[in-house]
């Protein structure tokens, strides 16, 4: 059993992260134990993704808290070797791809209104980047929070979950041991005051999202056994690789019956609000106190509708992925 990884060579879109801070960037208090993982638990590299990676898509601001957006899945589907062996595998998934893409761009826009310091994991829609590398975008930036954004067309909006690094408290007060992949590929997350926070922002986020999608949102356990060839475990990748706290969110978006059906600039505006006001809850601007998004969050609908990827500001999606008439 390996215990946890760290991301030892900056891949280049956590350099370009590096590069466009300014000045004044502070790092979020985490335990001094937690900073550097010990050598013995290090072994290789990982490999680059199949595509090179892009810069990310907006510049951080000088101010306030670093918030790392993860828009969920890859243009292209891509496999590297990470750390300790484990395949670090990501497809693309339609539509989930370009809504998520949008929705994350929105929430960046109206967070940065408010004072926020925010970056993406990539730059489009399309652009392919490993778990690992995304990971590194916030590892590198000591992000406060980082998020990922998923929606599963698979499902109804039953489905609505927030997942941590922590997992679910069995019945004598213990925790699962978080992990991804099996014999000496076996790796376990180690970092607990890391899972103590992301549980409790996990928390945070789900009950904003609760209240602005107007269905129960809990926090929940995942599991990718049986999912060959991905990796069996219990936690993502992404937040296996990370060393800041993580927050996992999907939600059910079956649309009129068809999984190919995007769900409504309604949905997406909901989901969004709930992540908005869920990472200003978690993380306020002021020590103390829980901000309430507010124009910000009025700018939303408006945003989505104009935002439409893989080309902004053009009707490039095939036309059944559109989430909304354009006349």
């Amino acid at each position: 059993m390996v215990g946890w990884l760290a991301v030892r060579g900056a891949t280049p879109v956590a350099l370009a992260v590096v590069l466009m801070l300014t000045a004044g960037c502070g790092a979020v208090p985490v335990d001094s134990s937690e900073q550097t993982a010990p050598a013995s638990t290090v072994s290789k590299t990982p490999s680059p993704s199949a595509s090179a990676s892009p810069r990310p898509v907006e510049r951080v601001a000088a101010g306030g808290p670093v918030i790392v957006i993860d828009p969920g899945h890859s243009g292209k589907t891509i496999q590297s070797t990470a750390l300790h062996g484990l395949r670090d595998i990501d497809y693309p998934n339609y539509p989930e791809i370009y809504e998520m893409f949008d929705v994350s761009i929105c929430v960046s826009s109206a967070l940065r209104s408010d004072g926020y310091r925010v970056t993406l994991t990539k730059a489009h829609a399309g652009s392919s980047v490993s778990h690992s590398e995304r990971a590194a975008v916030a590892n590198t930036l000591h992000a406060a929070l980082a998020i990922s954004v998923h929606d599963d067309h698979g499902v109804s909006a039953r489905f609505e979950h927030t997942y941590d690094q922590r997992g679910t408290r069995r019945s004598d007060g213990s925790y699962p041991a978080m992990y991804r992949g099996v014999g000496g590929h076996r790796t376990v997350y180690a970092l607990r005051a890391t899972a103590a926070l992301s549980q409790t922002y996990a928390r945070v986020v789900a009950r904003a999202r609760t209240a602005a999608q107007h269905r129960p949102v809990t926090v929940a356990q995942n599991s990718y056994n049986g999912r060959a060839p991905l990796e069996p475990g219990n936690l993502a990748l992404v937040q296996l690789f990370s060393k800041v706290p993580w927050v996992y969110n999907e939600m059910g978006a079956l649309t009129a019956g068809r999984i190919t059906q995007a769900m409504s600039i309604a949905d997406e505006t909901a989901y969004a609000t709930g992540l908005l006001s869920g990472v200003e809850t978690a993380v306020p601007l002021d020590a103390g106190r829980a901000n309430r998004p507010t124009s910000s969050a009025r700018a939303l609908p408006d945003c989505l509708v104009k935002q439409v990827e893989p080309k902004p500001g053009h009707l490039t999606r095939p036309k059944k992925y559109l989430p909304y008439h354009f006349g």
